[in-house]
């Protein structure tokens, strides 16, 4: 793997015309989250705030509620129907359910387990946090960056905004083709070819793909958020729309449909280790910087992804979905893993993120049931 990438940080910045803005929307349920009867202007407000975007809102004072079911399941049945979370963290904590946790952290608990994408925003109103409470939105700060909000009318803003940002990330998502990453306008493949849209600002990278075009580097590899493939360059054309943008397309032929090779399982010491056993504890080791895995055998052990990004000083909005790139690229590579099916990268805190991955492994005959997905957890430095 090359360790120096040409990275299009300005590509950063990339929003969505109001159009394709609304059209993602369409798509999108959102469960917003918090103690309803001390928001009541803050709930309305995020109400709508999603519906500006085209957006569902699934909130439990008006689409969850006249049900024949106990408030309990129908609030989590909410999250589990959506693909976004807001929470909305104040002061108090709230009556504690049968489990023990109020009803915004058992939705908050639900929303992170199922991987949604998770957006919180906190004010305390100038008042005392709750120790519970405060130990909901700490927990919250390790994996995530919080947001403040002054007033309903700007916590409206923040929630509009950060739903626009996650729609970019959606519709214009991160790539690597070799040493070159940069977001994509659009991504289109039948699994044998692959074509790929996008309009690139920084000089080097066009550059970069111009000898490839050239004939310069014949095999290489894509990775997107959702494959990783060996690739062969088809063809390669480019428009200047400014003088310092080119809009670039992309063909792409895939070497080889049956790429990746299995770890398969080993045994040491009397210890046996499957395939996803050798690869989480690799895994680990490599962004944690833990010794867990055994002896290195043959296939048994993942150099560390993020190699290329660690000391770098790659800004914050662009560091997070490219390690997810680079980790899905190691993944993938690998025949026994299916796809990944959440990184989250918490804010560095005296040089260290809170870091959690989730991949589903491939299942290897179709008629035994998939396996359960695979979670790590740790702290990566460096980053």
């Amino acid at each position: 793997m090359p360790t120096d990438l040409l990275i299009d940080e300005q590509a950063a910045s990339l929003s969505l015309e109001p159009a394709a803005l609304r059209g993602w929307g369409q798509r999108q349920r959102v469960f917003v989250s918090s103690l309803i009867t001390d928001m009541p202007e803050e709930r309305r407000s995020v109400r709508e705030a999603i519906e500006s975007v085209g957006a569902q809102p699934v909130m439990f004072e008006e689409e969850l509620g006249a049900q024949d079911v106990n408030s309990y399941d129908a609030y989590l049945d909410g999250v589990r129907s959506s693909g976004i979370y807001v929470g909305l963290f104040g002061a108090r904590y709230g009556v504690r359910t049968a489990r023990g946790f109020s009803a915004t952290e058992e939705e908050f608990r639900e929303a992170e387990q199922l991987g949604l994408r998770l957006c919180v925003f906190t004010n305390s109103g100038g008042q005392e946090v709750e120790g519970a409470q405060r130990d909901l939105i700490d927990g919250a700060r390790n994996l995530l960056t919080t947001a403040p909000w002054t007033d309903p009318v700007d916590l409206g803003r923040r929630v509009a905004r950060r739903l626009g940002d996650l729609a970019a990330q959606e519709l214009s998502p991160w790539v690597r083709l070799g040493e070159t990453v940069f977001r994509a306008t659009k991504i289109t493949s039948d699994g044998q070819t692959i074509r790929v849209e996008a309009d690139i600002q920084n000089p080097r990278i066009i550059a970069r793909l111009n000898e490839i075009r050239d004939g310069r580097t014949s095999d290489l590899r894509f990775t997107s958020p959702d494959e990783s493939r060996p690739v062969q360059v088809r063809d390669l054309s480019s428009s200047m729309t400014s003088t310092v943008s080119r809009t670039v397309t992309l063909t792409l032929a895939v070497s080889q449909q049956n790429q990746g090779m299995s770890m398969g399982s080993m045994v040491t010491n009397g210890v046996t280790y499957t395939a996803q056993d050798l690869i989480r504890l690799s895994m680990s080791d490599a962004l944690f910087g833990t010794s867990t895995a055994p002896s290195p055998g043959w296939g048994s052990t993942i150099s560390d992804p993020l190699e290329p990004l660690r000391g770098k000083g790659v800004i914050d909005s662009v560091v997070r979905p490219v390690a997810r790139l680079l980790i899905t690229e190691a993944l993938l590579q690998r025949g026994d893993v299916s796809h990944v099916d959440s990184f989250a990268l918490g804010p560095a805190r005296n040089g260290v993120r809170r870091a959690r991955l989730t991949w589903s492994p491939a299942r290897q005959y179709t008629n035994v049931p998939a396996a359960a997905p695979v979670s790590i957890e740790g702290d990566i430095s460096a980053l």
